[in-house]
């Protein structure tokens, strides 16, 4: 997801230092419509980028984009509407049709605009498929308690972060709440809300020029409707609940990327006029730079056929497709994490109901002490603590422990221990007891616990009880 998100962040802001370059020189030669003596350029440098690039499903006058400010003479009555000029079928899907209004800033060649659409569109689609695809694989091979809206009765103490709100969320919130906003989370902002993504559908193309008669329409029943700001709406919910994420628990930069490509799809994103001279570099630059980030586009987009083979269907197969996707190019984009099929992490499907722990001792002598890793779940006594939006991976590694995960990598940690090293005793939390004994160390061991969070009015944030076997390494 970061490499992903990331990479197309980078090619959307690239593609915003193909815009309004001014000659200093020469303006007034350079536009269409020269400046007026007595007119401050100030008025001018105002029709800079102020509409979004794709326009909410509300605004008039465009059927994908207006990429400067109408001024307030320009007429939108149907008869002005009906006198626009004829456009060709290619036309209709990304030019616009609203008339342009003077500016001193050289106008864009269509594959500018055409290649800061397909950047935003781009953003949109990653977030779609990994909104939906979180929410479909559970609905479709998740735990039965994402449908009987029961999975926050155990979340928010099983989860592998828990912060010092999840106590609070567990122990104060009635059930009935919880089902609400499950519900809430699951069935509408990741199975339902996504397609509101969408919206971008009905500003571009014929769709495009239905909606701006639907606009024009005396109708009520037919306006309104078309003025419903769809990608506004999703993109709002979608980051509710993704905030009550980053407020129950920890999960790292998970919330901070997934935002970037809900904000791509509002279409807000803006760049600012920059003031410079022509030259044959720069025109070279803007002439060949926006087919390699188009082309870089495509790279991104090809591996995720099969994510969206997956959405609609339930299978990857891409059918006749399938050659392309085994050709070098789409391999190459695969390895860099590019086009990720969402449905296949199966952590979005399955839920804990039971949080084990692996707890780390040291003994030094007098028997064995506890030993705390940083940010995890230990002592009984300590608070969750708050670690987003930084990714503390060596605590992550223990709580997949729980899971079952193969623990030959703790066996080498303990070794590691056992033989002293620095960085190896850097990684656990100090305990003058053993680090100021280490020369002392007889044995390191780990034991399994059950962790439940503790009732309100305890002494403890957590109550536990120990499972399994003790297992000692001797050093």
């Amino acid at each position: 997801m970061m490499d992903e998100i990331g990479f197309l962040a980078c090619v959307l802001s690239a593609t915003l230092t193909l815009y309004d370059d001014v000659d200093v020189e020469g303006a007034e030669a350079v536009a269409d419509f020269p400046l007026e003596p007595s007119e401050p350029p100030s008025e001018h440098l105002e029709d800079q980028e102020t509409q979004p690039a794709l326009q909410p499903e509300g605004n008039q006058g465009s059927t994908l984009r207006s990429r400067r400010k109408r001024p307030p003479s320009q007429d939108d009555s149907p008869e002005a509407q009906a006198d626009l000029p004829s456009t060709s079928w290619w036309q209709m899907l990304w030019v616009s049709t609203a008339r342009k209004s003077p500016s001193r800033f050289q106008p864009c060649k269509p594959i500018v605009d055409w290649c800061r659409t397909i950047a935003e569109l781009s953003l949109t689609l990653a977030g779609f498929r990994l909104f939906l695809a979180a929410g479909l694989l559970k609905r479709r091979v998740g735990s039965a308690c994402w449908k009987d809206l029961t999975c926050l009765y155990d979340h928010y103490e099983t989860q592998p972060m828990p912060n010092l709100a999840s106590w609070y969320f567990h122990n104060f919130t009635p059930h009935g709440l919880m089902r609400l906003m499950q519900w809430f989370a699951i069935d509408l902002a990741e199975c339902m809300v996504p397609f509101l993504l969408l919206g971008f559908l009905v500003s571009m193309g014929p769709l495009g020029l239905l909606h701006d008669q639907l606009l024009c329409s005396e109708q009520w029943f037919l306006r309104v409707p078309a003025k419903f700001p769809g990608r506004l709406v999703g993109a709002s919910v979608i980051m509710t609940f993704v905030f009550g994420m980053f407020v129950g628990g920890n999960y790292a930069f998970l919330h901070p990327l997934a935002v970037v490509s809900l904000v791509a799809s509002l279409g807000t994103v803006r760049g600012l006029p920059v003031t410079r001279r022509p030259s044959p570099a720069l025109m070279l630059y803007q002439s060949l730079m926006p087919w390699l980030l188009i082309l870089l586009l495509l790279f991104a987009f090809l591996p995720s056929l099969r994510a969206y083979a997956w959405l609609w269907s339930g299978s990857e197969r891409v059918g006749f497709l399938e050659p392309l996707m085994q050709s070098d190019f789409v391999m190459a984009a695969s390895g860099m994490n590019l086009g990720i099929p969402y449905n296949r992490h199966a952590y979005f499907a399955g839920m804990v109901h039971d949080r084990k722990e692996m707890v780390l001792f040291a003994d030094v002598g007098d028997g064995y002490v506890e030993m705390d890793i940083p940010y995890k779940v230990g002592s009984v006594g300590r608070a969750p603590l708050q670690t987003s939006p930084l990714h503390r991976r060596f605590a992550w590694q223990w709580w997949f422990l729980g899971l079952g995960q193969d623990p030959s990598w703790l066996v080498s940690f303990m070794e590691q221990l056992c033989s002293r090293s620095q960085t190896a005793w850097a990684a656990v939390e100090n305990n003058s007891t053993v680090h100021d004994n280490l020369d002392k160390l007889k044995k390191v061991a780990v034991q399994m616990y059950q962790y439940h969070f503790s009732k309100p009015g305890s002494q403890s944030w957590w109550e536990r009880h120990a499972s399994g076997q003790r297992m000692e390494i001797a050093c």
